[in-house]
């Protein structure tokens, strides 16, 4: 039979170390305070937008003018791999979690690769289309159903095209997402 769970309260020194009650935040976030967070949030939002518009432009330049040559293809798959954690990571902190679930796709499809196919081109072109379009519409949340039947067919994708037949991720990006 399992054990009640209990609760610790913190040791003083701790709360202290935590609290700086002079010029940090109380461990009560109040309506005016979370008010004050939410509102840093939203005047982020505009330079995290412009940020992802940038590192998209940037990926679609490199897709369309990497060569076949080795050194060149590992600079894409490389800017591919980090553009795509980048914009996975900040698409939840503004709202975004279609933006989370594109570039999830995209990280996962690049993971441990080297280069990328004539066949792969095209699904890395596709995801960062899909992330264009979830940008420039500002479509926030995770979507509805048009958009949940997007985001499969790039797990499908990942299965079909990927060398290895893995989704080169750790599993179901709405798990993990």
């Amino acid at each position: 039979m399992a054990r009640r769970a209990q609760i610790i309260p913190p040791r003083s020194d701790l709360k202290r170390k935590a609290v700086n009650l002079t010029t940090g935040f109380d461990l009560r976030l109040t309506p005016e305070l979370i008010k004050q967070l939410e509102d840093v949030v939203h005047k982020s939002r505009d330079g995290f937008t412009k940020d992802i518009g940038e590192r998209l432009a940037a990926m679609r330049q490199l897709l369309a003018e990497t060569g076949p040559e080795p050194e060149a293809q590992n600079v894409l798959v490389t800017s591919l791999y980090e553009s795509s954690l980048a914009i996975k990571g900040a698409g939840g902190t503004i709202g975004y979690d279609l933006l989370t679930l594109i570039g999830k796709s995209l990280n996962d499809f690049v993971t441990g690769l080297k280069s990328l196919d004539d066949r792969q081109r095209p699904v890395v072109g596709l995801h960062i289309d899909a992330l264009y379009v979830v940008l420039a519409n500002r479509i926030t949340g995770r979507g509805g159903v048009v958009e949940k039947a997007i985001v499969d067919a790039f797990v499908e994708a990942r299965r079909k095209f990927r060398p290895d037949g893995s989704d080169g991720g750790s599993g179901d990006q709405q798990r993990d997402a």
